[in-house]
């Protein structure tokens, strides 16, 4: 997902989904495996961005309208693979007393350091056991595992890792959630069948579907999530034997495509609602709806004389992606909480 607040699919890495009702006891963690609940029910599951102090605001705003939390506090070290990060006190502390479900992110995205994580023994079994400390941790709920930018060939590895991983969890009390590329049919020879759908689907409690990136940070301009490429991913989705388990989750963020200069790609700038708003505003710009994606978009020249096209999601985008999800069946989710279009929580979009 790091710019301001995007997530890609092969991926924006900055700033490249939304919590917490307040329920199943703490008493429930104890059960067996079986008895575990798979589904967040009809509240959408969310990313809180440890980086940015506005996603922590907009939790404590809406914190009753969300199903699940993934606060991004844990990540791979590039190259030896080790996990790295720590806990917020006062995200943990506010979650505790409002009994919000919280399962912490760890987020791997350099393709080389996850092909080690999952191939190599020792790495492996170090991994596993430091994802289990973590998802035992306080009144942490399990953990959400996001491995990204590995190639086909380790899609078996990857499925043995999440089994395990869950099988480890599942005899502690604790769960977890996977999170995959939106794929609209099942290829395992391309890059996104790294991810085994149906063997994900069968070991996790839950299953994070990144539903866009059609377009994103090395693309060239144009929708972030077009419908018709959303509704083919559902309908993959749906027809899996575990479907109820998966969740399809909507970008809430924006892409800011500069005319390309010279050689190699331009450079993209990911930002919020709020923040494409001021600017169209700076800029005078004039934004229309894309009928195909319910987007909005506009052109602006910069002040280095630059032609620059955006693309946004407000909440008729937003909603778009999940009535789409929710009419097949399936759970949502956001990507991320922030500065988003605060119409989502008022309009009827999270329900």
């Amino acid at each position: 997902m790091r710019a301001a607040g995007a997530r890609r699919r092969r991926r924006l890495t900055g700033p490249a989904p939304a919590l917490i009702a307040a329920s199943l006891l703490v008493a429930a963690l104890s059960t067996a495996p079986a008895a575990l609940a798979r589904s967040a029910g009809g509240l959408p599951q969310v990313f809180l961005l440890s980086s940015a102090p506005d996603s922590f605001v907009d939790l404590q705003r809406h914190a009753g309208s969300v199903g699940l939390v993934y606060p991004t506090w844990y990540e791979c070290r590039i190259g030896s693979g080790t996990v790295a990060g720590s806990a917020q006190s006062a995200v943990s502390s506010y979650a505790a007393t409002r009994g919000l479900r919280v399962m912490p992110r760890f987020n791997c995205q350099d393709g080389p350091t996850v092909h080690r994580i999952l191939t190599e023994p020792g790495l492996r079994t170090a991994t596993l056991r430091a994802l289990t400390r973590i998802a035992t941790r306080g009144s942490n709920r399990g953990i959400c595992l996001d491995l990204e930018n590995d190639g086909s060939a380790d899609r078996e590895a990857m499925s043995s890792f999440v089994s395990t991983l869950a099988a480890m969890l599942h005899a502690r009390g604790r769960r977890l959630t996977v999170v995959v590329v939106g794929v609209t049919h099942e290829d395992a020879t391309r890059a996104a069948g790294f991810y085994d759908y149906a063997a994900i689907g069968a070991a996790a409690d839950h299953v994070f579907v990144l539903a866009w990136g059609t377009h994103w940070a090395g693309s060239g301009p144009g929708p972030i999530a077009p419908l018709e490429y959303v509704r083919g991913v559902v309908r993959y989705v749906a027809s899996l034997p575990d479907a109820s388990r998966f969740a399809i989750g909507a970008p809430m963020y924006a892409l800011d495509w500069p005319e390309s200069e010279g050689e190699g790609p331009p450079t993209v700038l990911a930002s919020q609602y709020a923040d494409v708003l001021a600017l169209a505003r700076r800029v005078g710009a004039h934004p229309r709806r894309d009928p195909a994606s319910q987007e909005l978009t506009f052109s602006y020249r910069a002040p280095d004389a630059s032609m620059h096209v955006v693309w946004y999601m407000d909440y008729r985008a937003v909603d778009s992606i999940l009535k789409i999800a929710r009419e097949a069946g399936l759970g949502v989710g956001l990507w991320r909480l922030g500065l988003e279009d605060q119409r989502i929580w008022s309009a009827g979009v999270v329900r």
